[in-house]
């Protein structure tokens, strides 16, 4: 039987002051900046259900924006945290292996970025900023727009614009737990066919310590439908889109939401972006 959890998701508003100044958020403290703000979001929250997922093989990344994959990866939890640039490649070769086997419909898929997350105890009740890993993210949202996918391209691989010129890609994000199974915090990811594009979507600006990045968030729709991995095994690899080239792609808009059920420790996980090439 299907099971689903009752939980908050915190969209962003919509606010008239959206029509005058385009959202923004940051990444780091700006407390020292005299007048500067963090950011301008409202926040509006809702009371949702999540579903549980029970048959992986139902999800199209093409249809829903997302779609599971049963892979085993090797990945050590805790040099992960002290040692991710040393080991980060062997696992970025890994993920990209499994891609290419599910996907054939990729020449070239190049990984280049790895975030890990580890839940402090105190989140959400107090939130700080944290250099060495990031929280659980709060605000249903794609990780690059369109443009902000260039964006990322030309930060991440500087001085090959002509290698993507013309070319048609996606930026895909590949995320699982490092310790499992977990329920604590977990992805829930919004089916794509339940998303209103014309009036559901808003471009932001992510504002990070070397750079502006622009991706998407998401405002609230009753029709929206969400799902979730209960008892999250590590060898369970949600792999969602977010963004294409051409703009014209399913989108895997995502948030971690709080599981009132959970016993699990405090969640850990780990997330690859890469960029596909047709």
């Amino acid at each position: 039987m299907t099971s689903s959890m009752e939980t908050e998701i915190h969209y962003l508003a919509k606010d008239e002051l959206f029509d005058r100044e385009k959202p923004f958020d940051t990444d780091f403290s700006v407390a020292s900046i005299p007048g500067a703000r963090s950011s301008n979001h409202t926040v509006d929250t809702r009371t949702v259900v999540v579903n549980e997922i029970t048959n992986p093989d139902e999800w199209d990344l093409n249809t829903h924006g997302f779609c599971i994959i049963k892979a085993e990866t090797k990945l050590d939890p805790d040099d992960v945290f002290t040692r991710k640039k040393e080991i980060q490649n062997d696992y970025w070769y890994e993920i990209e292996a499994i891609l290419h086997e599910k996907f054939p419909e990729y020449s070239r898929i190049d990984a280049y970025d790895c975030t890990v997350r580890k839940r402090d105890p105190d989140f959400p009740r107090i939130t700080r900023t944290y250099v060495d890993y990031e929280q659980p993210a709060r605000r249903p949202h794609t990780d690059c727009s369109q443009k902000g996918s260039y964006m990322n391209l030309e930060h991440s691989f500087p001085g090959q614009e002509e290698f993507w010129k013309g070319k048609e890609f996606d930026i895909l994000n590949v995320w699982r737990p490092l310790i499992g199974p977990c329920d604590d915090w977990p992805l829930a990811l919004c089916d794509w066919t339940s998303v209103d594009q014309d009036n559901d979507i808003r471009l932001n600006d992510a504002l990070r310590r070397d750079r502006v990045d622009e991706n998407s968030l998401l405002h609230f729709n009753p029709s929206h439908r969400w799902y979730f991995i209960r008892n999250h095994s590590i060898d369970d690899l949600i792999v969602f889109r977010n963004a294409d080239s051409h703009g014209k792609r399913a989108r895997g808009f995502h948030v971690s939401v709080m599981n009132p059920t959970s016993e699990s420790p405090a969640r850990q996980s780990v997330e690859v972006r890469l960029v596909a090439f047709r």
